[in-house]
């Protein structure tokens, strides 16, 4: 009996160690997942910043302004009409002024030819005046001189008068 107990002891002592060897790996593994958790969570708002600070800063609006002109309007029910119009352009950079400046010339023909085509009534509501701006910034943006086309962020009426 006495060898019966001495193996009972000899497995009481490999299984000590066994639980052990067990409690230190579990614990070796919490801590891991503990780190990789936190370290995740690091580089999650470490990448939520730097995206915050690699945007490039807002700049100053670019304008061009074009000097007012007279254009005939389609006649309607009361007879020829006139629209006296001053624009501005706002472009994204100083690039693309230069390139409207250098061209003012084919900017004041598409201009005076689109604004021609207009009639008196359309023009004079709200709604008219958008879907002009509109008009206005898709017949500019087209290339000038076998150029690249060249981008308008907005067309905006400084003058508008319709007789």
């Amino acid at each position: 009996m006495a060898r019966k107990n001495d193996t009972q002891v000899a497995n009481d002592g490999n299984n000590s160690s066994l639980m052990l060897i067990i409690l230190v790996l579990v614990l070796v593994l919490i801590g891991l997942n503990t780190y990789l958790l936190w370290d995740t969570r690091n580089l999650a708002a470490a990448s939520a910043m730097g995206s915050a600070q690699a945007e490039p800063e807002p700049t100053d609006p670019v304008f061009v302004a074009i000097s007012p002109f007279t254009v005939n309007l389609q006649s309607d029910q009361f007879g020829p009409r006139l629209l006296y119009a001053g624009l501005t352009l706002e472009v994204p950079s100083e690039k693309v002024k230069a390139e409207l400046m250098k061209n003012m010339p084919q900017v004041r023909n598409r201009l005076l030819v689109l604004l021609s085509g207009q009639e008196a009534e359309s023009i004079t509501q709200s709604e008219g005046k958008k879907i002009l701006a509109k008009s206005i910034m898709d017949s500019l943006s087209a290339p000038y001189q076998g150029e690249e086309a060249v981008a308008i962020n907005d067309v905006l009426f400084t003058e508008f008068i319709v007789q």
